[in-house]
């Protein structure tokens, strides 16, 4: 009989899967990491792999989102992870950046790429790009990467110029996207921090000569892997969760479920009070284990401060168990797709925090109706300073009282 979980106990479900909560389920086991890669680095990899994808496209909030499911590691154990060549920085799906763990972006690709490479030629005609610049922009990208080199987004453009390409500057994020997107190249090794570039992004390789082992998963194998991954990940769900968060159709998405099923990778569940298909989720076994056991995050107090664009909520299409809609304007301000850092409290979104990029201060402010415990943040505040080793830096209150 399916377990009938009430919103409290998706939650608590939900947030050890996220590796946020105090009984988090277990991590999958990971290629045994290189000899000369160092615990702290081997332990981003791990969480990399087990959350399957966390959003990328903030490459300062990626690390973090790492390093708040991995206590004791730092930003630096993220960067060796990628220059151990563990974890890569591509679009696996939705056409949304992503850090995922080398071996597996090849797969995803593979079995996500049909919808989101469709609309790839409506996009150029309206950027006024040739099927001619293409061809030969991925021609001499490929060149230039060859025999181990790396580059980063302006040396690539210039490798387009000395080519003789007549490109513009808004083709430069589709063409990248496109060598990616493909599988072609992914984005790996991170340089030193040297003058301006305090915090480099990671630089765009080989993906042929960056990944020696990649995963090789089709068809029905990929599905299975695929629905189990992301559940494993993310704690009860439903399918609607799924759909969203891999865009895929929805028979593939209903037949990937249910091979997982069959294999006892995930099982069925039923949201409390929600009959009928609607009310249908599905959980990996192990997090159901302690649903009712513990409280539902990691610290003793129950305050975390969670990266812009964490998977806590995006990782869903409905994220009611951990965030009120109606705050969504304070989340993402002026509806732009930029969903800011959050102050979550017992695992519910209940502000957002900011760092002033000149004073270094953070300021955190609640939702209207919430109040923000500062004693309480300081430690969290603390842990997240130390993790890319910088001063612990001020607090300060947000649009009420904190």
């Amino acid at each position: 009989m399916a377990a009938v979980l009430s919103a409290e106990e998706v939650l608590r479900v939900r947030m050890r899967a996220l590796r946020l909560g105090a009984a988090s389920s277990a991590t999958p086991a990971v290629p045994s990491p290189p000899a000369d890669v160092a615990a702290g680095a081997a332990s981003a990899s791990a969480v990399v792999s087990h959350m399957f994808g966390l959003q990328g496209q903030d490459w300062r909030s990626s690390k973090w989102a790492v390093g708040v499911r991995a206590p004791g590691i730092a930003a630096a154990d993220v960067v060796a992870a990628m220059n151990a060549g563990m974890i890569v920085r591509s679009w696996p799906m939705r056409g949304t950046v992503h850090l995922v763990a080398a071996e597996d972006i090849g797969w995803m690709q593979q079995l996500t790429n049909a919808r989101v490479l469709a609309g790839a030629p409506k996009r150029r005609a309206f950027l006024g790009m040739s099927d001619a610049v293409l061809e030969r922009a991925t021609e001499v990208s490929l060149a230039a990467l060859a025999g181990g080199n790396s580059l980063d987004r302006t040396e690539i453009a210039q490798v387009w110029t000395d080519a003789g390409i007549d490109w513009k500057p808004n083709w430069r994020y589709h063409l990248i996207w496109w060598l990616c997107q493909n599988g072609l190249t992914t984005f790996g090794p991170v340089p030193a921090a040297s003058g301006a570039k305090s915090d480099p992004e990671p630089r765009l390789v080989l993906a042929s000569e960056w990944i020696p082992s990649p995963r090789d998963l089709t068809g029905d194998e990929a599905l299975c892997e695929f629905a189990a991954r992301y559940v494993r990940g993310r704690g009860a769900v439903s399918r609607k969760d799924l759909a969203s968060w891999a865009q895929l159709p929805a028979a593939a998405v209903s037949r990937a479920l249910e091979l997982a099923a069959e294999a006892g990778l995930v099982v069925a569940a039923t949201r409390a009070g929600i009959p009928g298909a609607a009310g249908a989720l599905w959980a990996d076994p192990a997090a159901l284990d302690t649903t009712d056991h513990g409280p539902a995050t990691e610290t003793s107090s129950g305050w975390q401060l969670l990266p812009a664009f964490d998977e806590h909520l995006l990782g869903y299409s409905d994220r009611s168990p951990q965030f009120a809609a109606e705050h969504l304007e304070h989340l993402v301000p002026g509806k732009n797709g930029v969903f800011l850092a959050t102050v979550v409290h017992d695992g519910r979104t209940v502000g957002t925090w900011r760092r002033d990029p000149k004073s270094r201060a953070v300021t955190a402010s609640p939702f209207p109706g919430e109040r923000l415990d500062a004693a309480a943040l300081a430690p969290e505040l603390r842990r997240w300073a130390a993790f890319y080793g910088e001063p612990e830096p001020e607090l300060a209150a947000g649009a009420s009282e904190v």
